[in-house]
């Protein structure tokens, strides 16, 4: 199919880090397993009215144009509803497998020849879906953890699946902070994080010496995966579940935060429930009140599993 030896992987990346992340985690396992050239594509989100009539031009005639760099690859991979389309119009020009992170919407998911889907997605089973523990990612276990050394990640504001009651969350956080004075605890928010939320931290790592606060904002690229690599022990609240993922696949002991949920049920709460229910994390109360301690260190690496499954069936 081409002139170079190892395989050419056509990589579609969306400009979200969380889904670029899932992509070149695959990606990067793929390098461990097989010689690989990676042919970057940009992807522009586009106006409502560009996204639908692409989708009929994709349906009736051969949707956008090929793109010739990509017609000697071995593999497209992308993550992210608008990695879709170009994708999949690559895949009609070229006949070039197509691999995706995350459930597509219904009307194409057949149109993939692969799709990674975490298993909270709930999604039917099929020959073309490979379910994971959480969504791949490009962390892993450097083997580097300091013993009494903990970070805390603080997800933030979402309106439609759960509240973030500050003073609780705080709260939580003093107790945590308190619970072990000769432990070293690094706290940082994210961008859902409100400012009333950034400065109680601010405030609260005045008071303690064994408390460090980063806002995300002064923080360089990488830094959490950093952190990740050194802190024995991460707490995440509920909210940020790809964070617990990235925690659980650097070797971490992991515990959740609780967040109130707005609905009974919806793929977040599921994913905790069997976090908890496989015993790969660790609930706050139970840890503070009860001591209860974690029962075996969990290693996840969802991004080999896959580049496995890719070579297996394609490669």
């Amino acid at each position: 199919m081409n002139n170079y030896e190892g395989i050419i992987i056509g990589a579609f990346f969306d400009g979200r880090p969380g889904h670029e992340k899932q992509t070149s985690g695959i990606i990067e396992q793929l390098k461990k397993k097989k010689s690989v050239e990676v042919i970057p594509v940009r992807v522009e989100k586009g106006t409502l009215f560009q996204q639908v009539s692409g989708w009929l031009r994709y349906w009736v005639s051969n949707g956008f144009r090929e793109k010739p760099e990509l017609a000697t690859c071995d593999l497209l991979i992308g993550t992210g509803t608008h990695t879709h389309l170009p994708m999949l119009s690559q895949k009609k020009h070229s006949h070039i497998p197509a691999v995706t992170c995350m459930t597509p919407a219904p009307f194409i998911q057949n149109q993939f020849d692969l799709i990674f889907v975490p298993q909270h997605d709930r999604i039917r089973d099929e020959s073309n879906v490979f379910k994971t523990i959480g969504p791949p990612n490009l962390n892993y276990n450097q083997g580097m953890h300091q013993r009494d050394r903990t970070l805390i990640l603080l997800g933030g504001v979402d309106p439609q699946s759960h509240h973030w009651l500050n003073r609780e969350i705080m709260d939580n956080v003093e107790r945590l902070i308190t619970s072990d004075r000769k432990r070293e605890f690094i706290v940082s928010s994210s961008p859902r994080t409100p400012a009333e939320t950034v400065s109680s931290l601010a405030k609260l790592a005045e008071q303690y010496g064994n408390m460090s606060f980063f806002d995300y904002r002064d923080t360089p690229s990488g830094w959490v995966e950093r952190e990740y690599s050194l802190c024995e022990q991460v707490w995440v609240t509920g909210d940020s579940i790809s964070m617990v993922y990235e925690a659980l696949s650097s070797g971490c002991k992991v515990g959740i935060i609780p967040v109130p949920w707005r609905k009974k049920s919806s793929k977040f709460i599921t994913s905790e429930q069997y976090l908890h229910e496989s015993e790969m994390v660790i609930d706050l109360q139970a840890y503070l009140i009860e001591g209860k301690q974690w029962k075996k260190n969990v290693v996840l690496n969802e991004a080999a599993r896959c580049a496995d499954e890719i070579i297996n069936r394609f490669l």
